[in-house]
């Protein structure tokens, strides 16, 4: 596992030290930890080891409260933004 505890099957390196998860450089992106239909019920299959950029990403969606970035990608999948 790499230092963030994501699993390293699921990473694309990018430099030495930076990694991306696989799916997320595609067309359209879709992070291969992603389960489940978008619109009707997603999950994170390594939540409690989840990357550091996706604890920051929409941070109050618990809460029904989005952001930009959060806004931005529920349009791209046609969902209303929160």
């Amino acid at each position: 596992a790499s230092a963030a505890g994501v699993p390293v099957e699921l990473t694309v390196p990018l430099t030495a030290t930076l990694v991306r998860m696989r799916g997320t450089d595609e067309a359209p992106p879709r992070c291969v930890a992603l389960k489940g239909e978008l619109g009707v019920a997603v999950e994170c299959s390594i939540y409690e080891r989840r990357p550091g950029p996706c604890r920051d990403f929409a941070p109050y969606a618990p809460v029904g409260m989005g952001d930009d970035a959060c806004d931005r990608a529920r349009r791209r999948h046609g969902l209303p933004v929160l």
